[in-house]
């Protein structure tokens, strides 16, 4: 029999908060809390503008590479780029799938698709197409809500194989920071062991 608390536990029934620690948990802003808590079961629609989606060469290179695994990088480089997420339930993985719509000019339509799973561990991670994930680490800081991702690995039936850190992207910080009850700052980092950093996204959304 198990100790952990966490073990079982359903993005639809607790919320993101049964992830953190409860004292980070209340640290969080109101908006951020009421956005990843139970109500977040229910489907929702962004939309926003990146006024940045910048990439290195060997991003460019990783992002069109992971496109035989589903494309859950952005191919393409911009500024001022608009954008559209709907957010739903994916009870098969246990999670919440998000669906990122770049609309990059002259370029087109980008959709970008993960879905953030709670796994058997009770650990969160990110999945993607054919079995690829990160791990995630949920942390507040400063009242922002932010995901930093551990190892990445391949599920392969129920086994799971870790990838060695030069094979990935890299160290992946997600930060979702709420500049009022509607709105807030979306940013994205992304530094490999070896390239330095090779994405970078920061735009502002709001519910619609």
């Amino acid at each position: 029999m198990t100790n952990n608390p966490r073990l079982g536990k359903s993005l639809h029934v607790k919320g993101y908060q049964s992830l953190m620690p409860e004292a980070e948990w209340q640290k969080l802003h109101p908006a951020i809390k009421k956005r990843f808590s139970i109500g977040y079961q229910k489907p929702v629609s962004y939309c926003g503008v990146m006024s940045e989606v910048s990439a290195s060469l060997p991003g460019l290179i990783f992002a069109n590479v992971c496109r035989l695994i589903g494309t859950p990088l952005a191919p393409y480089r911009g500024k001022n780029v608009a954008m559209k997420v709907n957010v739903y339930p994916n009870p098969k993985l246990n999670g919440m799938t998000w669906d990122r719509f770049y609309f990059f000019n002259n370029r087109p339509i980008s959709r970008i698709s993960s879905t953030k799973s709670v796994q058997k561990d009770g650990s969160l991670a990110e999945m993607v197409g054919f079995g690829f994930g990160m791990n995630l680490k949920v942390s507040q800081q400063n009242g922002a809500i932010r995901f930093k991702s551990g190892h990445y690995f391949v599920k392969i039936f129920n086994l799971k194989i870790k990838i060695p850190s030069l094979l990935t992207p890299g160290v992946t910080k997600v930060t979702q920071t709420a500049i009022d009850q509607q709105r807030f700052e979306f940013k994205l980092e992304v530094n490999h062991p070896w390239f330095g950093q090779v994405f970078k996204q920061v735009g502002i959304f709001e519910k619609r």
